[in-house]
């Protein structure tokens, strides 16, 4: 491999930010011709590894680096996006896309099936982990990103999640701040997806927090009461508790033992 065709592959590497063994194959097939992956590692990665100009974020993904800076120009979110051709992004990166995080979080969150599994893995300062689902289709949707395609749950599927898993947030503290400027929620969908889902304790609990946000943000003052009014004739069966052993009196409404300082979360909303 030329001096030349290094260079050129460096520069598109460059501007893509990220990219898959099979990516540079291809693209080195279109700058000289068929090239098969192995040469590619042992004729360019190899090469421009030992220069500098590359790095490696795990087995088969690479990035450039940037020579204004010295460091990986890898993108998180677009890494991300290369892990598994099934995937969506969850939690914390979801609520990045749809510019509602509260707080940053060196944490990408990658939804896969369990047979795509990879383990966790940390590089240049940010960690990757996978979370496991069997659906990888419903409430997803595509966005542009910096130029890449990003699969992204949508917001009905990512409000729910959040607060069946509010950890991966970072507590409850964060998700309620994070879902309150959540705005153009379809509530609709959102029901429809609780049904769906048969979860007494997720049905609950996004019932009663919806009402709050209802009550302390502008973005969810439009909440339907015939929205709350379904999520409530889904309620059935003995109280349990909105969080793990955290005791409080019994909301009857939606039969969750709630503890009186739950709403002090909600406070600089």
């Amino acid at each position: 491999m030329s001096k030349t065709n290094l260079e050129a592959i460096h520069t598109w590497l460059l501007r893509q930010n990220t990219a898959t063994l099979d990516e540079i194959t291809g693209r080195t097939t279109e700058i000289i011709g068929d090239a098969t992956k192995k040469y590619v590692y042992d004729k360019i990665i190899t090469p421009l590894l030992k220069q500098g100009k590359i790095d490696r974020i795990r087995r088969g993904l690479y990035t450039a680096i940037d020579p204004l800076t010295g460091k990986p120009a890898a993108d998180p979110i677009i890494a991300a996006s290369k892990l598994r051709p099934e995937y969506y992004l969850g939690y914390y990166p979801a609520l990045r896309l749809h510019g509602t995080a509260y707080s940053h979080r060196a944490q990408t969150h990658v939804c896969v099936k369990p047979r795509h599994r990879f383990r966790e893995f940390r590089y240049d300062g940010n960690t990757y982990t996978p979370i496991y689902t069997q659906d990888t289709w419903t409430n997803i949707q595509t966005v542009n990103y910096r130029g890449h395609p990003v699969q992204v749950c949508g917001k009905e599927r990512l409000l729910i999640e959040c607060l069946d898993n509010p950890r991966h947030v970072g507590g409850w503290e964060q998700t309620l701040k994070s879902l309150e400027s959540l705005g153009g929620v379809d509530y609709d969908e959102v029901a429809q997806l609780l049904e769906q889902r048969v979860n007494q304790t997720l049905t609950r609990k996004t019932g009663y927090i919806l009402k709050l946000l209802q009550q302390n943000s502008i973005f969810h003052k439009h909440l339907p009461q015939e929205t709350l009014r379904r999520l409530e004739n889904m309620v059935q069966g003995q109280p349990e508790y909105l969080e793990k052993g955290r005791t409080g009196p019994l909301n009857e409404k939606w039969m969750l033992y709630i503890s009186p300082r739950f709403t002090d979360y909600l406070r600089g909303i």
